[in-house]
Parts: C-alpha cells; sequence; structure tokens
C-alpha cells in the first residue's frame, strides 16, 4: 500500500516542491495511519508535527477504496464507548473481497444515520450493488430512498460484516473495550478509517 500511496502522490502532483522527499512526507502519513500520534512521528521524518498533520491531510484521501464495480457489500452497526458516551460505528464491507468500503461514527441509531451512512458507503460502488443488512428498522427508508436492492438477512454473506467487526473489537480490547482518554467522536472516526485502510493494505499482499 505505500508503494501505491506513493505512485498516486506523484502521479497527482499533490507536493509542488521536493523540499522534504515525497517518499518522507508518505511515510509519515503511513505512519499515522498505523496508530501513531502527529507527534510520535516526528522523531522518524525530523519534522513538527504541524508538517506531519499538514501532509496527512493532503494525502488522506489516498487511503480511500477504489470506486469499483462490486456485487455485493455488507452493512452494519456496532456500539462503542468513547470516554462515557456510547457510540454506533457503521461499516460497509464488499463481500467478495473483504474489503471495508466505508466506516463512520455517529451517536445514535437512526434512519438518517443510515441515510449519510450509505451514501457515502456506496461512492465506492459502480453499478448498484446488492446491500445486505440485517432487520432493522431503521435501513428501511433509507435503502427505498436509494434505490438499492436489499437482502435481509442475519447470516449469510452478511457474516462478513460479524467478522470484520470481530476483528475490530479484538483491537479495542487494547483500549479495554474504550478509546483513550480525551478522544473524540473525530478523532475515533479518524482511528476506524485508518483501521480500515489497514485491513484494506493487508489484503493486498
Amino acid at each position: 500500500m505505500l508503494d501505491h500511496v506513493l505512485k498516486k502522490t506523484r502521479e497527482q502532483e499533490i507536493f509542488s516542491r521536493e523540499d522534504t522527499p515525497t517518499e518522507q512526507r508518505v511515510l509519515a502519513s503511513f505512519l499515522y495511519h498505523a496508530g501513531l500520534s502527529f507527534r510520535r512521528i516526528e522523531p522518524f521524518v525530523d519534522v513538527c508535527h504541524v508538517a506531519v498533520h499538514d501532509w496527512y491531510h493532503r494525502l488522506e484521501h489516498l487511503f480511500e477504496p477504489d470506486r469499483d464495480r462490486r456485487q455485493a457489500a455488507a452493512v452494519d452497526e456496532t456500539k462503542l464507548e468513547i470516554e462515557d458516551e456510547e457510540v454506533y460505528v457503521w461499516a460497509a464491507v464488499d463481500v467478495d473481497t473483504f474489503e471495508v468500503l466505508h466506516v463512520d461514527v455517529s451517536p445514535g441509531r437512526s434512519s438518517l444515520d443510515a441515510l449519510l451512512f450509505l451514501k457515502e458507503a456506496l461512492k465506492y460502488c459502480r453499478g448498484q450493488p446488492v446491500v445486505l443488512a440485517d432487520r432493522g428498522e431503521w435501513y428501511d427508508w433509507p435503502l427505498d430512498l436509494l434505490n438499492c436492492e436489499p437482502k435481509r438477512e442475519t447470516w449469510g454473506d452478511r457474516s462478513l460484516i460479524e467478522a470484520w467487526f470481530g476483528v475490530l473489537k479484538f483491537r479495542t480490547m487494547l483500549f479495554r473495550h474504550r478509546f483513550p482518554h480525551y478522544s473524540t467522536r473525530e478523532s475515533t472516526r479518524s482511528w476506524l478509517r485508518a483501521f480500515a485502510a489497514l485491513h484494506n493494505a493487508m489484503l493486498q499482499r
């Protein structure tokens, strides 16, 4: 994945000057995706954390999955605790490749939350994939509104999303099922998307 991001960075000419090597900027962004804070990356690239922050935000779109034709996507949500707040984590997985298409965080589990999540997830799909969802009523009108071809089931191919949530929850056990102190919904969203990007990178090995 590192080579892929480096290639795309040069193709898109994201950095106009080479005062800092592009390889160094990409490495710093990749380390942030791997879970290091901007400040902890400073010693690896010998620049201040402000520069690392700027590099990452100029490159973060390159860590997103490619828009591709997909036969089916499994979607689901699970609970996660941030400080004293319980939030919902939404995820969509390509059932053929096990690639995470999109992940998001919301304070509740409403039809509007489901709609916003599904709209973003479908941006990574060409064509109209079958959407595998459980029987939660919050998916009813969003699936109709987006003209999705739904398949409502509890097990079957939809169990792949449960498998990914299992991987996620195993990882968050290191936080004792909570994110570290001073986490916010936005920092949690950023961490989850980085975790999903690394999961997708491992699939390409």
